[in-house]
């Protein structure tokens, strides 16, 4: 195990670090508005720990070289006349610098100017890093450059690519349907999102959940996916249990993972049960509706506490000693592909991990409680009403959702085009597929978005919040309703 480094190698590493940044941006090879490297990436490069690298980047905001932008990253904004370079010193160290930002970046967040020197020719494309695997958007950029001839496209990945969008550093961005009900809720007319192309090909629910509250379309559908059930046939046939069908309950399942578990010694079923895009399937499967339920006592409501009731079972109900402790559904999948699980909840995005893989699975529609709802995501492209390229910005979104891109995205993931006509294609399907799938038509019948709930977004994220101490079983459902009834009150 590597120690840490000694005081005069960590101010050399932090020094040669600031002068390699210092010569990218006086060279021009990072330009004025562009982002330096993450902070996790540099730390990596150079040697030194990310509250090290803040510490140094803080010369070169004091510089005048960059600003930071909190939740977004470092950006450059060219040399301040009269301001001299600094290297870092053993004062610097002794006198630390907290988390690396200073009281007016803090103040200053996102308020700052859309850099002057973007040209006409340069469109930004901010998308959640996961669609360069989900949708292989680098290879489908690489495409529309080579189209647009003396187009470049400026990719920036993050987790908040709406974020970028309205502080006008973005031209085209991508918004999944929970960040868009967000949106929604804070700004109805949705002024940040100008309209997309028409014409597009399209399922056409998939339109649906992409408006404004007076019913403007805002953004256009590009890959959607179910929540699923996927399982590991060799195990279910090494114990003789039949493949999941539409006959399967919950209860079924936890009777088969209990199987699974004791005959081979694996996780029968596994979710990332607390994940917004997992816990809220079983509110659906039960019909219940939070606005029908509001003015009763919340924990006083069964249609409730039996979809909770069921989550919390899934973890626990397994002859497991201990349930699988999972971070995100990234965990889950990883687990199901070692072969240490046998079935899991996830969607085909999540089992875009699965195509380089040797296991022999399936998928199939997850099983039911009251009725067999699932909750659909659907990852949509928009253009920013700022945007001083609002062309091109439709040409991108245009591209991308077109049949040719759509085709592709069919041929090389799991993920499914919004594009119909896509979805027919069969031949040059790239990777280790599931020998049983779902269909459009059953996918699109069976499947609900959040706003079936009739809840906002923030309410239940709060409400995941409280439910972690009733699904790890240290709060019974009196203990868990009470909180959840004050958590309630506290909203309305």
């Amino acid at each position: 195990m590597m120690g840490r480094p000694s005081r005069s190698v960590l101010l050399e590493r932090m020094n040669r670090m600031l002068d390699e940044l210092r010569k990218d941006i006086a060279s021009g090879r990072l330009q004025t508005g562009q982002y330096i490297p993450s902070e996790v990436a540099l730390g990596k490069q150079f040697g030194i720990s990310k509250e090290s690298v803040r510490q140094a980047l803080d010369k070169l905001v004091e510089e005048g070289l960059i600003r930071k932008i909190r939740r977004v990253g470092n950006q450059v904004v060219g040399k301040a006349a009269g301001t001299a370079e600094r290297a870092i010193t053993d004062t610097d160290l002794r006198e630390g610098a907290g988390d690396g930002t200073t009281d007016g970046v803090r103040k200053e967040m996102f308020s700052i100017p859309r850099a002057a020197s973007v040209t006409r020719n340069v469109l930004k494309l901010a998308y959640y890093p996961v669609l360069e695997h989900e949708a292989i958007l680098i290879p489908l950029i690489q495409a529309f450059e080579q189209r647009y001839s003396g187009v470049k496209i400026e990719l920036l990945p993050t987790p908040l690519p709406v974020d970028y969008a309205e502080h006008g550093m973005a031209d085209v961005f991508t918004v999944s349907i929970w960040d868009h009900m967000k949106l929604l809720e804070k700004d109805p007319s949705l002024r940040i999102m100008s309209e997309p192309p028409t014409g597009l090909s399209c399922y056409p629910k998939l339109n649906d959940i992409f408006q404004s509250a007076d019913g403007r379309l805002s953004a256009a559908p590009f890959i959607f996916s179910p929540v699923l059930l996927c399982y590991n046939q060799d195990h279910l046939d090494a114990c003789g249990i039949e493949e999941p069908n539409e006959n399967w309950t919950w209860y079924t399942l936890q009777k088969h993972a209990r199987t699974l578990s004791r005959e081979l010694g694996v996780q029968g079923f596994a979710s990332h049960v607390q994940s917004l895009n997992r816990w809220p399937v079983f509110l659906l499967q039960n019909g219940f509706r939070f606005n029908e339920q509001l003015p009763d006592r919340i924990a006083d409501s069964p249609d409730l506490w039996e979809s909770l009731r069921i989550s919390r079972d899934l973890i626990h109900g397994q002859d497991k000693i201990r349930p699988l402790l999972s971070e995100n559904d990234a965990d889950i999948e990883h687990w199901f592909r070692e072969g240490k699980v046998s079935m899991i909840m996830t969607t085909y995005f999540g089992m875009n991990s699965l195509l380089d893989s040797p296991i022999s699975y399936a998928a199939a529609p997850l099983p039911s409680l009251r009725n067999n709802d699932t909750l659909l995501l659907v990852t949509g492209l928009s253009c920013s009403s700022s945007s001083p390229v609002p062309e091109l910005s439709r040409a991108l979104i245009e591209f991308l959702c077109g049949e040719e891109a759509q085709r592709l995205i069919r041929r090389h993931t799991l993920s499914l085009p919004a594009c119909p006509a896509a979805y027919t294609v069969q031949d040059g399907l790239m990777g280790n597929r599931p020998s049983q799938d779902l269909t459009p038509e059953q996918i699109l019948e069976q499947g609900q978005f959040y706003s079936r709930l009739n809840i906002k977004p923030r309410i239940i994220e709060d409400m995941r919040d409280q439910l972690k101490g009733f699904w790890s079983s240290i709060e019974d459902e009196i203990e868990a309703g009470e909180r959840l009834e004050q958590l309630l009150k506290s909203h309305s």
